[in-house]
């Protein structure tokens, strides 16, 4: 699989010069087995190619909270991210821009980086640039894991605008330290983190009735692509009408069966699930 190969599906998808891409990929599907060094290098480099000059690439690079945060990691705009090897690749390239938020940061390169990454910091709202995203027209794609990790960011925001954070329990409750400007180490609290996204492929459907959808492959990995704007549109609309469309059937998940006021009914259910489910693997896990 070469740089001219991903360039090719890349435009094969959808992805013209100039484009603001916000991108999730699982890089192991595109290549289908096994690892390949640099291939994250050679994967960003031919996406570029694609976007040009006037163009920017944009990903998650989102850090974790916790309930017993440790001061002594704070968050720095050098943190590692969990969100794949993507935006950890990156985060290493010369040039590139990383928000400041201590859990929900964005990376970016390319023209607009700045531009989408600045003012995003403890103070705003988790999935604020996505919002710019949408200003610009941007498009969003999900390659490899269309289905293993669900949906487009853009519903999280809709979530937001609609108010729906606040069906969360105390989301207050899980809490990181960050470094600011000044070098100072402060306490953040995550106000609005987003929903259950697990259920977030429901949305498919009604992109492809709207005509926004476009699919292929990128490598050896299935890969969807819709414009930012439509797709946050559509979204928005589904979940003011239905306030319960991004509840997950796995009885198991904490957000959507403990975590939500609406669900709270459910916390029994949820909680004997996780007994059972923890009793059967510790016996599992008996030698004899």
């Amino acid at each position: 699989m070469t740089k001219d190969d991903l360039i090719a599906d890349f435009k094969s998808l959808g992805i013209t010069c100039g484009d603001i891409m916000f991108i999730r990929a699982d890089l192991g599907a595109v290549i289908g087995a096994g690892r390949v060094p640099n291939f994250a290098n050679t994967f960003i480099d031919a996406l570029s190619s694609v976007v040009g000059e006037e163009g920017t690439i944009i990903a998650l690079s989102s850090t974790k909270c916790s309930l017993w945060p440790n001061k002594k990691t704070p968050f720095k705009v050098d943190t590692l991210t969990y969100a794949g090897a993507l935006p950890q690749k990156m985060l290493k390239l010369p040039g590139s821009k990383r928000s400041r938020h201590p859990t929900c940061s964005f990376v970016a390169i390319g023209k607009s980086a700045e531009f989408l990454t600045t003012d995003h910091g403890p103070d705003s709202p988790a999935y604020e640039p996505l919002r710019k995203i949408i200003e610009l027209g941007g498009k969003m794609v999900l390659v490899g894991c269309v289905y293993s990790n669900p949906g487009f960011t853009t519903a999280h925001l809709a979530e937001f605008d609609l108010g729906m954070t606040k069906k969360l329990i105390f989301p207050s409750i899980f809490s990181c330290y960050y470094e600011n400007a000044d070098g100072e180490v402060k306490l953040f609290r995550r106000r609005d983190p987003g929903l259950c996204s697990n259920s977030y492929s429901k949305f498919y459907s009604y992109y492809t009735t709207a005509g926004i959808l476009r699919s292929g492959l990128v490598g050896n990995a299935y890969s969807i692509l819709v414009p930012a704007k439509e797709a946050y549109s559509i979204e928005k609309q589904i979940l003011r009408n239905d306030s319960k469309f991004n509840i997950c059937s796995n009885p198991a998940c904490f957000v959507c069966n403990a975590w939500r006021w609406d669900r709270i009914y459910r916390m029994p259910i949820f909680i004997i699930t996780r007994v059972i489910k923890k009793y059967f693997k510790n016996k599992q896990n008996v030698s004899f």
